[in-house]
């Protein structure tokens, strides 16, 4: 089966990068979740174990049958091991335990560095896309994983991978708002439910990921992008605050404030606010684009010129989405 490559980022990948990644191929799977109406929900699962399967709860949440294809040749899960408040489901496939598993990563990640994501957009054939990490952010006992990977519907429960073909996440949900908010979930996670028994027969799963349910109920990452995405300025300047009294060492409650306070004119306080949250947290490219901005509005060059030589230095793509923010600010909109 060919392997499509997805959106121009692709393109910087050299030669042996993408004839690396196409050695993945044979464990980055098609999942067919049907349920008991006929419906056919469609996503990506990647082999971590024989005869295993990981995909993101989602996929699966509805079905009485689940399938994994592969080469054109349709495999039955007899059961699935559940998390789906961390939308993370394990299946059991007998038919698959000669699928390649590929190798989980053990070490760290870092804010820059490259991925590349395999999973089957639209259903069609496995396509490629590559990124960076742009932020880590803490949840249940793992760090939720915010890149430049673009993905789209029937990737969810594909692959994340290094540049070492090293499974590091689980593609998972994309926030309908900015370029820069694909998420996945750690291997971590994947690495603890491969201990859990194996689980029941395949049938409708009860709850929600922790990324859908009442605004209220999510994590604080996602409250503020969703307060953000909706310009809800005051709210979230409120919430951080909350948030960094609870926790004065928490950089995102620090990185929310200074958004919130930027985009309601308070350059001075939005600067100390965001210099505490990249102090907190250096090597997070995020914190170091806003930075950036605050310190252009604020006319302080030097400022803004060794932020902006430290945002090269971690994350060359991220200079893109800053130049971008820079060109809506110019033309009078909220950066």
């Amino acid at each position: 089966m060919a392997v499509a490559l997805a959106s121009p980022a692709a393109s910087a990948l050299g030669e042996q990068d993408i004839a690396a990644l196409i050695q993945l191929r044979p464990s980055v799977l098609k999942v067919e979740a049907s349920d008991g109406d006929g419906r056919v929900s469609v996503g990506t699962g990647v082999a971590v174990g024989p005869g295993v399967i990981a995909t993101a709860c989602h996929v699966t949440a509805h079905a009485n049958s689940v399938r994994v294809v592969n080469n054109g040749e349709r495999m039955q899960a007899s059961s699935q091991r559940a998390q789906v408040t961390r939308d993370l489901c394990l299946l059991d496939v007998p038919g698959a335990s000669q699928v390649p598993v590929v190798e989980l990563r053990s070490t760290p990640l870092e804010p820059g560095e490259e991925l590349v994501a395999l999973g089957y957009i639209l259903g069609a054939a496995p396509r490629v896309s590559n990124g960076t990490v742009l932020q880590l952010n803490p949840f249940d006992g793992g760090q939720v994983i915010q890149s430049t990977t673009p993905f789209n519907s029937g990737a969810s429960g594909g692959g994340l991978f290094d540049r070492e073909n090293r499974l590091v996440g689980i593609m998972t949900f994309r926030f309908r708002s900015g370029s820069d908010n694909q998420f996945s979930l750690p291997v971590e996670w994947v690495r603890q439910a491969l201990a859990l028994p194996p689980g029941p027969e395949i049938a409708p799963l009860a709850g929600r990921p922790f990324w859908d349910g009442p605004p209220d109920t999510l994590p604080p990452f996602l409250q503020s992008l969703r307060l953000a995405a909706e310009s809800r300025w005051g709210e979230l300047e409120t919430r951080a605050r909350r948030w960094v009294g609870a926790d004065a060492g928490d950089a995102p409650a620090w990185h929310a404030l200074g958004r919130a306070q930027l985009a309601q004119g308070r350059s001075d306080a939005a600067l100390d606010s965001l210099r505490r949250a990249s102090s907190l947290d250096a090597g997070n490219a995020v914190f170091l684009t806003d930075l950036a901005l605050a310190q252009h509005g604020q006319h302080d060059g030097p400022g803004y010129a060794k932020t902006r030589a430290r945002l090269e230095q971690l994350a060359p793509a991220a200079l893109l989405e800053l130049d971008r923010r820079l060109e809506t600010c110019a033309a009078g909109a909220v950066c």
